[in-house]
């Protein structure tokens, strides 16, 4: 019965509105040291479409292993805006250094982002699309689910 009550009282969902707000978390796919990462999202005239620019830097220090650096940036673009998720579009650039080899890597990119139910502002995303590495040796390569991951929270 108080279950019941519970669902018939609930407030509807929506879609996450990220317009004008900045998000902190990790991004673990533009390189292969695993990133904090920095997100804002431009104010829009609808909150079906969002627009947003990403910084992503991370270092990686094992005691046996060499040092291993990424720092790069991402333009995202909304294109489906549903209660709770949103699917997107990127394409981005970084510096990736690791073992004394260095590349540049351009990733364009899909994802999808989504927000569970009383949580608003804890995003959780998967992204799959094609990793380019210009550098020795040159490597084109596709991407999907595991390895990248996003997880943000929205101020």
């Amino acid at each position: 019965m108080l279950l019941a009550l519970a669902a018939l009282t609930t407030p509807p969902a929506e879609a996450a509105d990220l317009r004008g707000r900045f998000g902190f978390g990790f991004h673990a796919g533009l390189g292969a040291t695993p990133a904090l990462s920095l997100r804002y999202a431009f104010p829009t005239a609808s909150k079906a479409v969002n627009l947003q620019v990403e910084l992503d830097a991370g270092v990686k220090v094992e005691s046996d292993a060499p040092l291993g650096v990424v720092a790069g940036g991402r333009f995202l673009y909304g294109v489906v805006a549903e209660d709770n998720l949103s699917l997107y579009v990127a394409g981005g650039a970084a510096y990736e250094a690791a073992g004394g080899t260095s590349l540049i890597r351009v990733q364009p990119a899909m994802g999808a982002e989504f927000f569970l139910f009383g949580l608003e502002n804890l995003g959780f995303g998967v992204e799959w699309g094609f990793n380019i590495d210009i550098g020795e040796p040159f490597i084109f390569e596709t991407f999907a689910g595991g390895p990248a991951a996003t997880v943000h929270y929205w101020f």
